[in-house]
């Protein structure tokens, strides 16, 4: 038996070489729901990482999921949740403008509901005034 004192150093758990972990839920254009992970070796690679992650979702079209958002992950106790999926233009048909942002909407589809509505700063935005 050793009386030696282990140093602070001696005690550091080896994290192997990712430490870092940041992930992402999104809807690819065609209605599935993903999710992504990276990993880097700290906080300030994985946020590099994530804003290249993030610019080709966008230019893919993906949508964002967050708990409130259509397709989010909310729980509403009160009455049965469906799935809310995105839902494609057929052929030629394009989705409406947005008459407030004149951005393209999108249209989605819940529980026999359909709306339109597109992502706007922190938030979802149908076309009309609040």
């Amino acid at each position: 038996m050793s009386n030696r004192i282990e140093s602070t150093n001696e005690r550091l758990i080896d994290y192997g070489d990712t430490s870092a972990t940041w992930s992402t839920r999104y809807m690819d254009p065609s209605g599935f729901e993903c999710m992504l992970s990276l990993q880097a070796e700290n906080g300030s690679e994985a946020l590099k990482k994530a804003a290249s992650v993030l610019a080709h979702l966008s230019q893919a079209q993906c949508t964002p999921l967050r708990k409130d958002s259509p397709g989010g992950s909310k729980k509403n106790t009160s009455k049965p949740s469906g799935t809310t999926v995105l839902i494609k233009p057929e052929g030629d048909a394009k989705n409406p403008v947005c008459p407030l942002h004149g951005v393209e909407m999108q249209k989605w589809a819940c529980n026999g509901r359909t709306w339109h509505s597109h992502r706007w700063e922190d938030g979802w935005c149908n076309g009309k005034k609040s």
